[in-house]
């Protein structure tokens, strides 16, 4: 039987079907690509080095060996999905591929204008020379301590395991054509999409220096602040301040906020976004397809930070749009959101307007044909069950392309005789060619990942799996 290697769940009721069902949707889950401009000055990377130190350990991760590959691990999952099109265990075409936040990296002009090529097709590059994968004076003496894939440079990588990479610059640089999905998709902006490094709100102060020729590679004399966090939601420029390297300026390194974010892909042509939209500033959404509702919700804190609240406006919203499903019998609702239940926490600015978690499940709890919530942001794979007096729904966390094991997930919806409703979940890897970019990015990806791969990955429980709720009563 081809469900055999599937983990079959019946936390919310149920019982085993006998057949494979009628598929209604297939979704195609995509999360936290981080497309990343790896020689922005805004990037303070040498906060990486003193990760080990509780007080700096909140604003990881600000360097990975890896970033300058991020573009293309989304380009080998993009065709990935262009050529197979299917979902694996129905067949069903693709209805939507959504990511669910974190797109890029930095919230800049230029890596949104990447991410959108890649996913809407067309020709792309994201150039690393500058940044810190190639070793200089700058430093003083020691070994160099990023990853330089020179074998000329010691550094403090190769050491750990960490390979050299002829001509990495030059190819990792290079240009990339994307042919796209070739079937709708859609995104909801996470943190990193808004916020600079995804916890700072842009202020005029980073701005100038993201886009000037002034780059920081190392910790700013004295800069010692009590609080690293809280410093940087309030003055990120001081992390780069101080300049060790000059690079060339770039207007594209501008900021994007939630308008010019919207506009954008509008113009690539993105499911769900309007005109009105980008007038409104509101990436709030819904996508209809014959038998279900997607609804996009931001989950964004006004007031900055990396973990997410919502809005009471947000929520009467919300509130409508189920209550139109809910009258519709036969159709049901998925949520896609980027933070999930763990990390609608965000208090800042103690705004009584913004609610976290609890508010956000008891209004999915109130209605019935809220069925499963596809979420981001903690980078790892998790499916967890929320038991409910309307039935109940299950969250889906997927983990992220940029980290280990950089996966998306095939999330398809089968109903079975007397009213029972089963989620396949089926977790997809890229499987670009040995020699390729992709492939090198999901290595350093696993040696960067360490221990903390195995969290990452999740239980079996969590990946690929069966999760069943029936939608009428049992028999």
């Amino acid at each position: 039987m081809f469900l055999m290697p599937y983990t079959l769940r019946m936390n919310l009721g149920g019982w085993a079907p006998a057949s494979r069902g009628s598929a209604l949707l297939s979704l195609l889950h995509l999360s936290d690509a981080h497309v990343i401009d790896t020689v922005s000055p805004a990037r303070c990377e040498w906060v990486e080095l003193l990760g080990k130190d509780p007080r700096w350990a909140p604003l990881l991760h600000m360097h990975r060996p890896y970033e300058a590959l991020t573009h293309w691990t989304l380009a080998a999952h993009v065709e990935r999905a262009r050529n197979r099109g299917c979902a694996p265990v129905s067949q069903r075409p693709f209805d939507l591929a959504v990511s669910t936040g974190d797109n890029v990296d930095n919230a800049q002009q230029n890596e949104l204008q990447t991410y959108l090529t890649i996913m809407a097709a067309g020709h792309t590059c994201m150039s690393a020379a500058g940044g810190v994968h190639q070793a200089s004076e700058e430093l003083g003496p020691g070994p160099w301590p990023y990853w330089c894939p020179d074998a000329s440079v010691a550094d403090r990588w190769k050491p750990q395991g960490y390979p050299v990479v002829d001509g990495f610059i030059e190819r990792v640089s290079g240009p990339l054509h994307s042919q796209g999905f070739g079937f709708p998709w859609a995104s909801l902006p996470g943190n990193h999409d808004l916020l600079r490094q995804g916890t700072a709100l842009l202020n005029p102060a980073i701005e100038a220096i993201a886009i000037g020729s002034d780059k920081t590679l190392q910790r700013p004399p004295g800069f010692a602040p009590e609080d690293a966090l809280t410093r940087f939601v309030t003055d990120p420029a001081a992390f780069s301040s101080g300049a060790t390297r000059q690079i060339d300026a770039a207007p594209g390194r501008a900021g994007v906020d939630k308008r010019h974010w919207i506009a954008s892909h509008v113009a690539h042509g993105a499911a769900g976004l309007t005109s009105e939209h980008v007038q409104q500033a509101n990436a709030d959404t819904v996508i209809d397809t014959e038998h279900a509702r997607i609804i996009l919700l931001d989950t964004n804190h006004p007031g900055g930070d990396f973990q997410g609240s919502v809005g009471m406006s947000q929520l009467r919203w919300l509130e409508e749009r189920l209550e139109e499903v809910d009258g519709q019998r036969g159709r049901f609702t998925v949520i896609c959101s980027h933070h999930g239940a763990a990390s609608l926490t965000n208090t800042l600015g103690d705004d009584p307007d913004r609610r976290q978690a609890q508010d956000l499940v008891a209004v999915l709890h109130r209605h019935p044909s809220v069925v499963a919530w596809l979420v981001g942001h903690r980078h790892m794979h998790h499916v967890a069950p929320h038991p409910g007096p309307s039935g109940g729904f299950w969250e889906i966390s997927t983990a992220s392309l940029i980290d280990w094991p950089c996966q998306t997930r095939a999330v398809e919806f089968l109903m079975h005789p007397n009213g029972l409703l089963e989620i396949v979940c089926t977790l997809l890897d890229h499987q670009a060619p040995p020699s390729s970019l992709a492939a090198l990015h999901l290595d350093l990806a696993q040696r960067f990942a360490g221990a903390d791969a195995i969290r990452m990955q999740g239980q079996a429980a969590d990946g690929d799996v069966r999760l069943l709720r029936p939608c009428q009563p049992q028999p």
